[in-house]
């Protein structure tokens, strides 16, 4: 570029450089563009629109890769093109362009807003009256609408003041590119966040989109800040509304699917999270479990992200527990409820502005309606009520109605399956409530049991197929749902064997006992010594043993087991009485989780959950055949007396006899012994202390350790 010096063209004389340039320009026969029409096409550029010498030219470009495996599809992008045709225009020379390049850096200034003007327009266009459009999205389009019908009125005032000055009126506000360009500013910086958040915005939809505009209040421009949250204030206004219909009535109120609660379908079984092997699946259709775990979902997808985890489940708790009070409990307990929280907090308008009082109003209303909930369970329902039954008549803790159903119904349950029958099975229940103390409670709780017979197979006995059940109705099933009764269900048979062996040991002592003192009378007559004494005596001290296992057995059930789980279920109940429907469930369950892996003795050996229980099934399986053995010598030795007392010699095949049955109750003891040996070191490093007690329990005096390293001893001999 040539320098022109000032005292080149006027010696001694200083001439301004804009002066020169005029001239310049003049003399190369390039006039300017005035400024009064360049504000006139500023006044378009402000609505998106070409003027005169500055236009907006659509050029068709592809967005850059996202990130994404596709890229996004082409999109138009709107350019600034500056007319030079006005005059004539040189070739080279920079300084003869009828736009200077600082007017050309305002023009592109004020020429922004004007994009980001069309940008939003056609987003709230496009957006506004769509059918498919969801209300989070529509509230955003009249926010955004308000605000365009704001930008547009500042447009109008300016075409106002520039037609006042090209009319020439001197009382007109003075009107400039850079007067422009700092009325502009605040205009700019609110369509550009609109802009950025349009296009943010664009595929999301209900908590997605209120969670992307509160991103924007993270920051620390208090322009941006406070933009942001008037218009998150705007757009939650659907979803606020629909949490209002939903934690207040319990209702599900969003007909665009934008909430971060759903209706499912159709209810599913409820998933558990643990004792995952007692799962059950009713066919008898959707009942209160089933109402309560799988009737709403809650899709943390959509959850807004000025909301918690923890808050967020909260309010999932609170709306599904008012919805179960109206479509599962009954009318009344809804009325009392409905009332109490329109009367306390329905006044309170929820908004984003006053997060303080959301938290407030939903903890309230959680409390509130969680509380009734759970209180309704506790005292209408009489849950507290059915619990205990449950302990006392699938758990045997009513020892006396346990001897009593033994007694009844013993002499059916030894015979086959298939020769059964209800009415019978009923009757020996009815027997044995009329004969215990079970008769002086509720009727409404005796008429829940019922016993039946389970499928059977081949060579299935009663004993194999006899069960014991209770019903509940709805809502109880809510907590005592299929799968907790089929955890019961495994209690009751696991303590209905123990039960039985525990009879069978007892007969057994009793008629033994009545055999050997029937020997000892014939040998004070004068008789001479029968060879089934020694067998006698020696099977006495067998039966001795087992009957030491079985009751041990027994008092670890009833009282490390089920006394102890029942006094911290009572403390838990007691002590930690907040918390809702779900909570409540998770006790039980937690109770009922214990009692069955601490008596079914789980956690033995990884991989074997009930290992050590079927070690205990197959032991009282072998005490019932040393029974077995015992009836049998018990009848030879009835025999031989008899005959003895009749004055008939013994029978020939006598000591044969006895002889077989000393074999039979020597195998069985011996293999006995050699499972409570394994029996009792695999417990003795068992993880939970409790079980751990079973051992010192059966080993108290180290009977077994002694017999052990005897064993040892005598093989190391051999």
């Amino acid at each position: 570029m040539p320098v022109v010096r000032v005292s080149d063209v006027h010696a001694g004389a200083r001439v301004p450089r804009a002066e020169l340039l005029a001239r310049l320009r003049a003399k190369q026969g390039c006039t300017p563009v005035p400024e009064l029409a360049l504000l006139r096409d500023v006044l378009f550029l402000l609505q998106g629109i070409s003027g005169t010498h500055v236009r907006l030219r659509t050029e068709r470009q592809r967005a850059h890769d996202d990130g994404a495996l596709a890229q996004r599809a082409p999109e138009d992008v709107l350019r600034l093109e500056v007319d030079e045709s006005h005059g004539v225009r040189a070739r080279t020379h920079s300084l003869t362009q009828p736009i200077p390049a600082p007017v050309q850096d305002r023009l592109h200034r004020l020429a922004e807003p004007g994009q980001l003007y069309v940008r939003v327009r056609q987003f709230v266009e496009a957006h506004a009256h769509a059918s498919e459009t969801r209300l989070a999205t529509q509230s955003l389009c009249h926010f955004l609408g308000a605000q365009l019908s704001e930008y547009y009125a500042l447009v109008a005032a300016l075409e106002t003041r520039w037609r006042r000055v090209a009319e020439g009126d001197r009382e007109a506000p003075a009107l400039t590119l850079q007067a422009l360009v700092h009325e502009t500013r605040e205009p700019l910086l609110r369509m550009r966040l609109m802009s950025t958040i349009v296009e943010s915005c664009r595929d999301a939809h209900g908590g997605v989109l209120i969670s992307t505009i509160h991103a924007y209040t993270l920051t620390g421009d208090p322009f941006v800040r406070r933009f942001t949250s008037t218009l998150l204030d705007h757009v939650s206004r659907p979803f606020f509304r629909c949490l209002s219909r939903w934690i207040y009535d319990g209702e599900l109120d969003d007909p665009s699917g934008e909430f971060f609660v759903a209706l499912q379908p159709r209810a599913a079984p409820a998933a558990r999270r643990d004792t995952d092997e007692l799962a059950v699946v009713s066919d008898e259709g959707p009942n209160a479990a089933d109402v309560w775990h799988s009737k709403f979902v809650l899709r943390s997808e959509l959850l807004p992200s000025f909301l918690s985890a923890p808050f967020a489940r909260k309010i999932f708790s609170t709306g599904r527990s008012l919805n179960f009070i109206r479509c599962s409990c009954g009318e009344r307990d809804w009325a009392a409820v409905h009332a109490t929280l329109h009367a306390t907090n329905r006044e309170r308008t929820l908004r984003y502005s006053d997060m303080a009082g959301l938290e407030h109003a939903i903890d309230a209303v959680y409390a509130a309606a969680s509380g009734h909930l759970v209180h309704t369970f506790l005292h209408r329902f009489r849950l507290w009520d059915h619990l205990r039954a449950l302990k006392e008549y699938l758990m045997l803790t009513k020892g006396d109605f346990a001897d009593a159903l033994m007694t009844s119904l013993g002499p059916s349950l030894a015979r086959p399956a298939h020769t059964l029958y209800q009415h019978n099975l009923s009757a020996a229940l009815e027997t044995a409530i009329r004969t215990s103390n079970a008769q002086f409670d509720d009727p409404d709780v005796l008429r829940r049991l019922d016993a039946r017979s389970l499928e059977f197979g081949a060579g299935d006995t009663g004993w194999d197929t006899f069960t014991l059940e209770y019903r509940v109705e709805s809502p109880v099933s809510a907590v005592l749902d299929a799968s907790a009764m089929a955890g019961y269900q495994i209690l009751f048979n696991y303590l209905w064997k123990i039960q039985r062996v525990a009879s069978a040991v007892s007969a057994a002592w009793v008629e033994m006992l009545a055999a050997q003192n029937a020997l000892l009378r014939t040998q004070r007559r004068g008789t001479p010594a029968s060879p089934l004494a020694t067998p006698t005596r020696r099977a006495l001290q067998q039966l001795h043993e087992m009957i030491h296992f079985v009751r041990q057995l027994q008092g670890f059930c009833q009282l490390e087991v089920i006394a102890y789980s029942w006094h911290a279920l009572e403390h838990d109940f007691q002590h930690h009485p907040g918390g809702d429907l779900d909570q409540l469930i998770e006790t039980h369950r937690a109770y009922l989780h214990t009692l069955i892996s601490t008596a079914l003795l789980r956690g033995g050996k990884r991989g074997q959950a009930d290992h050590l229980a079927d070690e205990v099934r197959a032991q009282l399986d072998a005490v019932l055949v040393f029974c077995a053995a015992l009836d049998d010598l018990a009848r030879l030795v009835t025999t031989e007396l008899a005959r003895l007392a009749s004055g008939m010699d013994p029978l020939p095949s006598a000591e044969r006899s006895a002889a077989h049955c000393l074999e039979r109750l020597e195998s069985t003891h011996t293999h006995f012994q050699q499972r409570l040996h394994a029996m009792i070191g695999v417990l003795e490093r068992h993880p939970n202390l409790a079980v751990r007690d079973l051992a010192r329990r059966w080993n108290f005096n180290l009977y077994y350790r002694r017999v052990r390293d005897s064993d040892a001893t005598t093989r190391v001999a051999r």
